[in-house]
Formats: structure tokens, sequence, C-alpha cells
């Protein structure tokens, strides 16, 4: 799948002429969208498309569905970085946090860019977007990607997250896609055959203190999306368990796609997502959105 880059709008990507003629080439077919109203249909419809055939997806904005295997890299459109190639599970985060332009935004853990990208895409480059990477290497590269795909509105720190000096109280809306086990990601697939139980319980723990650390240092955060690429429950509902323990009077869980397959496997994380290659043809996804609590002091 693809989503539309910040410099290039999706009507404009729809009728781009790059110079091998690939949107526009009238072999090129837009497959309707009637069929993609329920998971059946959009699964069928997907494992239908062959080269050059692509449907706008129904469900995340900016989104571009493409058959496996359609070769990219030799087109304008691409190396013109118009188009960004994305998984469409690791858009879901950026969609459940749908900042507003003129927002303030933080992507916690931001390299290598991609969700960056996505979310200056919803500010229109219009705001300002926090994006935080320790890694010196993974922030060059997080630089990198953030120019060649035009985003004007980021601030990038090479720094940690649970230490970087922030404006707290003016950060309305926060992405944590921390380090994970990669569980989800399909060329992975063998790796999930022993499970490191010891390494998983040192990620909860680094995730739960990560999550919290939003929730108690940034006292005016609207909504927070959390994320992982794993398909483990310690690192997923557990997490969000955890937290909605501590925090239940202050946050609750957003229902952001009420009619997505597959969701958290408690009662209390219903609201969450989860996505794999069964269910969505996607890797292996968990979002939990969290949302602020309005109460109103009533006199």
């Amino acid at each position: 799948m693809i989503t539309i880059n910040i410099n290039c709008e999706l009507n404009k990507v729809l009728h781009y002429r790059c110079s091998k003629d690939f949107i526009l080439n009238k072999h090129v077919i837009l497959i309707s969208s009637i069929s993609l109203k329920n998971s059946a249909g959009f699964r069928k419809s997907v494992k239908r498309l062959s080269n050059l055939k692509y449907f706008i997806d129904p469900e995340v904005e900016h989104v571009l569905v493409f058959a496996t295997g359609t070769k990219f890299f030799d087109y304008d459109i691409y190396l013109n970085r118009h188009i960004l190639l994305m998984d469409k599970a690791s858009c879901l985060p950026c969609l459940a946090l749908s900042p507003p332009p003129g927002s303030t935004v933080l992507d916690a853990c931001a390299a290598p860019g991609n969700k960056t990208i996505c979310l200056a895409n919803y500010l229109k480059n219009k705001g300002v977007l926090y994006a935080i990477e320790l890694n010196r290497r993974r922030f060059k590269e997080l630089n990198a990607n953030l120019k060649s795909a035009g985003v004007k509105c980021a601030h990038t720190l090479n720094d940690d997250f649970l230490t970087v000096a922030l404006p707290f109280d003016e950060i309305d809306y926060v992405l944590l896609d921390p380090s994970c086990s990669g569980s989800g990601i399909r060329n992975r697939a063998d790796d999930t055959k022993v499970i490191d139980e010891e390494r998983l319980e040192r990620l909860s723990a680094l995730q739960t203190r990560m999550i919290t650390h939003v929730m108690t240092k940034f006292s005016k955060v609207k909504r927070v999306t959390y994320s992982t690429c794993s398909i483990y429950s310690q690192e997923n509902e557990q997490v969000v368990e955890t937290i909605l323990d501590q925090f239940s009077d202050t946050f609750q869980l957003v229902d952001f796609l009420p009619e997505w397959p597959s969701r958290g496997q408690t009662e209390r994380t219903r609201a969450c997502l989860r996505a794999s290659p069964d269910d969505t043809l996607t890797n292996g996804f968990f979002v939990a959105c969290f949302e602020r609590i309005i109460k109103i002091d009533i006199q």
C-alpha cells in the first residue's frame, strides 16, 4: 500500500504525469470501492488486484492500495517522494490521532519517519511537529526522510524521550510507537516460534513507563496513541490494562474504527485495534487510542 505524501495531494497523484505514465497510463485502472464496505469485501478486492490496478482505501485517508509486488522504484512518482510506501497497519496510529492543522504534535520514537510524514499530512504542514529519536544513525535517517518528503513543520531532536526537555503544556497530541519485539512483521514470522519471556517483560516495562510519562508529564495532551508491531498481549493489551488501572479517571480508550474486524483481546481493550496478515492483509499490529476525559465542574 502507499500513502500520499505531504507535497502532493491525492487528486494530483491520481493525475500525475510521470516519465513512464505510471498513474495516468490507460492501462492503470482505478477499481470501484463499492465492494470494500466490509472486511470480507476488502480482502476479496485486494486479492483480485493485478499489476497496475489499484483502489483508494476505504478506511485510511490518503492511502492507495496496489497489488503485492507492484514495482514503484522506476517511476518518478516514487522517486520524487509524491508517494510513500507503507503497510496500511502502520498508518492506523496517525488516523487515530488525526491532529488538525495548527496543532502541536509529538512523535516520541520517530525514526525512520514514515509516521512523522503521515502526521505532517494531517497537519497540512501547519503547526508544530516534534520528532524525537535517540539513536544517532536513525536520527540522521529521520532528518533525510523528512527533508525529501517536504515536511516543513517538524522539529527533530536527537534525544531520549523520557528525559528530553519539551514544552509539555503546549503539546496537544502524542504518537507513541516504541521499541517492541517486532513479532508482527511478516518476514520475522519464524522468530515467533520461540518466545523470550524475559525480553517481553523488559519491553513491556519500558512501554508502560513511556505511556505513563505521557499521561503524567503532558498536562494538556488531548489524545495519545500507543502502537506496536507486536502480536504478543504482554506488549499490547497488558500494557493498556495497566495504564487504564492507573489513569482511568483522566483517560479513556477511543473506538476510532468501530467496523475494524480484529479487536483487543480483553473486555476492557475492545476499543483497541489488532491487525494481521490473515484478518486485514497487513503486518501484525496493535493500536490503542487514549483520549483525555473532559471534566465539567457543576457549581
